[in-house]
């Protein structure tokens, strides 16, 4: 039986295999400097589902705005939203203690809303571990939600101890619209489809509510950012591309998410000089902003300027140390140098942190190559099917799997597998002649 060299490993627009130096896990995971603040979805007291879009609204502004303020680190939304989801039984209180160990925060922000016909109310609760909690409430009309939000902005701003200067005072009053109504339309549309928190949600709606808001304020460029994302999603990239470019001639200097975003586009063309640039771009309106380092070190990569892509992702892990995908490529580059140690710490620490479906999935299916690779064949197995059990439709882990029953001459096994994958993925690259091998075997 004729079997490809190699396993398949796990491929994603910021997973490369290229030659780094060796760099220890102790070494990318050292204390920031920062403080670190979650902030917890807002919860709706006494309303209706119609007002479901200020849970999220409310917590993301939130963290947006803490984010602007240079001793802050706001941990990553999807990382809060995932763990809360989790500790939905908990109350309040107790779910903010959690999440504080869970991510080594200083502060967690919690707390809820209220809406009585026109008038909203929002009560902010500021935990300091282990029992410290103080509050800040704002109360004005859902015409004036922005402003609110500054105003709480600022009281928890200074509750933490920030220093409120006439500079940063005016990046959070500048806010991304003036309008009320295409702030809600922009929010609405966040609720029913958002490429992270609910990627699978209804973004047909969420382009005609983006399109609402930027009809009623052509200038609110996070509008933009997020009508380019859901063209992207349906692989409309000329349409995403125009959407970032119209964002940047309108978004303030301190705003790097259409740059990132643009460099995606380029990336995907294959212009590596304009997608370095838009990186570069990125960070230089955000120094904080770690999935832009990541982005550029694999560009960087890519371009075999190795040592340095590896100063990017060290960056990436000082800024969000939870961020599972840069373990992933830092364990495949130490692979591809032979330093199998570094490697598996790297694929083992994207494994323990565990904040990414995926990319725990990928970590275990890398870490399974490796086995494979040192001749552990049960070890990679175990892998491989953990990666499956984590995302079952994982379509190169099943071909993984299929070779490991291959290799024991379980082949009926291994023709399922590959079976499995095809259905997937039908365009993987020599797994049909893997199949065809496979169920020559059975005869």
């Amino acid at each position: 039986m004729r079997l490809l060299k190699g396993a398949l490993k796990s491929t994603l627009a910021l997973v490369i295999l290229g030659s780094l130096q060796p760099l220890t896990c102790a070494q990318h995971s050292e204390p920031i400097p920062y403080l670190r603040v979650a902030i917890l979805p807002f919860e709706g007291k006494s309303v209706g589902s119609e007002w479901a879009w200020l849970s999220k609204t409310i917590s993301g502004s939130l963290a947006a705005q803490f984010h602007l303020a240079p001793s802050l680190l706001p941990v990553h939304r999807t990382y809060v939203y995932r763990v809360a989801t989790q500790l939905a039984n908990l109350p309040a209180e107790r779910k903010a203690l959690a999440i504080a160990s869970r991510f080594k925060c200083d502060f967690v922000v919690y707390g809820f809303f209220v809406v009585e016909g026109d008038k909203l109310t929002i009560t902010a609760h500021l935990l300091r571990p282990p029992k410290d909690v103080a509050s800040e409430t704002v109360t004005g009309s859902e015409k004036e939600l922005l402003s609110l939000i500054d105003d709480l902005t600022e009281r928890l701003l200074v509750r933490m101890g920030v220093e409120l200067t006439p500079l940063l005072k005016g990046i959070i009053r500048s806010d991304p619209t003036q309008s009320a109504d295409a702030f809600i339309a922009f929010s609405q549309a966040a609720e029913v489809w958002d490429e992270e928190e609910n990627p699978e949600g209804d973004v047909n709606e969420a382009i005609r509510l983006l399109q609402k808001a930027i009809s009623i304020d052509p200038k609110f460029y996070k509008a933009w950012v997020n009508l380019g994302l859901a063209f992207e999603r349906k692989g409309k990239l000329r349409e995403a591309q125009n959407c970032y470019e119209q964002a940047i001639r309108c978004q303030p200097s301190w705003f790097p998410l259409a740059h990132y975003n643009l460099a995606g586009i380029y990336w995907k063309q294959g212009d590596w000089a304009k997608a370095l640039s838009e990186c570069e771009n990125a960070i230089k309106a955000d120094p904080k902003f770690a999935r832009a380092y990541l982005r550029k070190g694999v560009i960087l990569a890519q371009q075999k300027r190795f040592r340095d892509a590896i100063v990017e992702f060290q960056k990436a892990l000082q800024f969000e140390p939870e961020l599972a995908m840069a373990y992933n490529n830092l364990g495949l580059a130490y692979q591809s140098l032979g330093n199998m140690n570094e490697a598996k710490a790297a694929f083992q620490k994207a494994i323990e942190i565990d904040t990414d479906d995926w990319a725990t999935a990928y970590a275990h299916n890398n870490l399974g190559n490796l086995l494979r690779e040192q001749g552990d064949y049960d070890g990679a197995m175990r892998q491989y099917l953990l990666a499956l059990r984590r995302k079952p439709d994982y379509a190169v882990a099943w071909v993984n799997l299929g070779d490991m029953h291959a290799k024991r001459g379980n082949f009926a096994e291994a023709v399922r597998c590959y079976e499995e994958a095809l259905k997937l993925d039908p365009n993987l690259p020599k797994v049909r002649e893997r199949l065809r091998d496979a169920m020559k075997r059975l005869k």
